[in-house]
């Protein structure tokens, strides 16, 4: 590279140190006076408006992460809401998976059903329902506590509506006639005319 240097005459070496300062200065000015003179020359307003933009900016950006945290929560608890619901997708499906987790929860406990009827599917809107049916059983006490809790903790939810208790004289085990209407949630299922337009 020398050699070429030497080869260069006395004129074109004196233009390319020129351009060498030049590009130098340039270099220099842009990233290092520039920025500088820029931040000295600020003045105090502006300044001050900057930095209400910059904790502006950093308020928003926290403010959109929190929103975020309380949206997967809330997804996690719609989550464990819905694992709770009927699985059916037809009126009749869900009268009978209601039956059957009703049977199922009074037989875990000793009781046996002398009757277990479906009453009618409520829209409760934003795509739920509600299944409700009634169950007639005599026990006595303790059992119908015992009943009321396993309900309580049932993984399904299941909610008492109404509750009618009797006790007949003369029982020599102390027996109530005990009626019950059961609440079942469930996503809206559809209704028979809904089934039937899909059909056609």
């Amino acid at each position: 590279m020398f050699e070429m240097l030497q080869k260069l005459g006395r004129r074109d070496r004196i233009a390319l140190a020129a351009a060498a300062v030049a590009v130098g200065l340039f270099i220099v000015l842009n990233f290092g006076v520039l920025p500088l003179l820029e931040t000295l020359g600020a003045s105090p307003e502006g300044l001050q408006r900057r930095e209400v933009e910059l904790r502006r900016d950093q308020r928003m950006l926290a403010e959109a992460e929190l929103e975020k945290t309380r949206l997967s929560a809330a997804r996690e608890r719609l989550q464990g809401f819905e694992a709770g619901l009927l699985e059916s997708s037809t009126p009749s499906l869900a009268n009978a998976e209601w039956q059957r987790l009703v049977g199922q929860l009074a037989d875990s406990k000793g009781i046996e059903p002398s009757s277990l009827e479906s009453l009618r599917i409520q829209d409760l809107g934003k795509g739920y329902s509600l299944v409700t049916g009634r169950v007639q059983f005599r026990c006595r006490l303790d059992e119908l506590v015992d009943f009321l809790v396993g309900l309580a903790d049932f993984p399904k939810l299941l909610s008492v509506t109404s509750l009618t208790v009797t006790g007949p004289q003369g029982d020599p085990q102390g027996r109530l006639n005990v009626q019950l209407t059961i609440g079942a949630a469930t996503r809206t299922v559809k209704q028979p005319r809904d089934e039937a337009a899909a059909v056609h």
